[in-house]
C-alpha cells in the first residue's frame, strides 16, 4: 500500500482498515462511539473522492450501519455471517445434480467427512489436508468412551481375512507381526 503513487487512496484504504479493525475488537469503549461514527463518515467521504462512482454500492454503505449496530446489538463477529456463507458456498460447489441439489450436497459432505477420516486414520495425510479430530486441539477427546449397544456381524471367511491382513499391513502396533 505504501507503494502507491496516490496518496489519497492510501489514506484511505487505511482508514478502513482501521474501522473495520475497531469494529473487529473484542473490547469497545462506549465513549469512543460518536468517534467512530464520525471517523467511518469521514473515511467513506474520502472513499468517494478516490474512487469512481461505479464502487460505491450498497454494501460500502453498510459500514455505517455496522458501526451503528456495534453499540445497539453488541460486537459484530458475533452476529456476521461470512462463516455461514463461505460454508454454502463449499456445500454449493457440491452440487452435480441440478434437479436434487439437497442430496448432492448430502453426498459431497459425507464423502468429505470420511476423506477426512480415513486419512487421518491411515497417516498418509499430510499437513494441507483437512484433519478431522487432533488430540492436541481438545485435550478432553483422547479419552473417548463409546456408548451404546454393539452391533454383532457375521464376516465371511474372505471379508474376515482381507480385514485381518488390513490391519496388520498398516497399524504401526503390529509391527511384530509383520516380520
Amino acid at each position: 500500500m505504501r507503494n502507491l503513487e496516490e496518496e489519497g487512496l492510501t489514506s484511505a484504504v487505511v482508514h478502513i482498515s482501521r474501522i473495520f479493525k475497531r469494529i473487529c475488537a473484542k473490547t469497545v469503549d462506549v465513549l469512543e462511539r460518536e468517534s467512530l461514527f464520525d471517523e467511518c463518515v469521514e473515511t467513506l467521504c474520502v472513499l468517494e473522492k478516490v474512487f469512481p462512482p461505479a464502487f460505491f454500492d450498497v454494501m460500502v454503505h453498510l459500514t455505517i450501519h455496522l458501526v451503528e449496530e456495534l453499540f445497539i446489538c453488541g460486537h459484530v463477529h458475533v452476529r456476521w455471517m461470512y462463516p455461514y456463507e463461505r460454508y454454502f458456498k463449499k456445500l454449493k460447489g457440491y452440487v452435480r445434480n441440478l434437479a436434487k441439489p439437497e442430496g448432492c450436497m448430502a453426498k459431497g459432505y459425507e464423502v468429505d467427512e470420511t476423506c477426512g477420516f480415513v486419512t487421518e486414520y491411515l497417516g498418509v495425510g499430510h499437513e494441507y489436508f483437512k484433519k478431522v479430530w487432533d488430540s492436541e486441539e481438545d485435550p478432553s477427546m483422547t479419552d473417548i468412551v463409546l456408548e451404546g449397544k454393539e452391533k454383532v456381524r457375521d464376516l465371511d471367511e474372505t471379508l474376515w481375512r482381507q480385514l485381518h491382513l488390513f490391519v496388520i499391513d498398516n497399524v504401526d502396533m503390529t509391527e511384530g507381526y509383520r516380520e
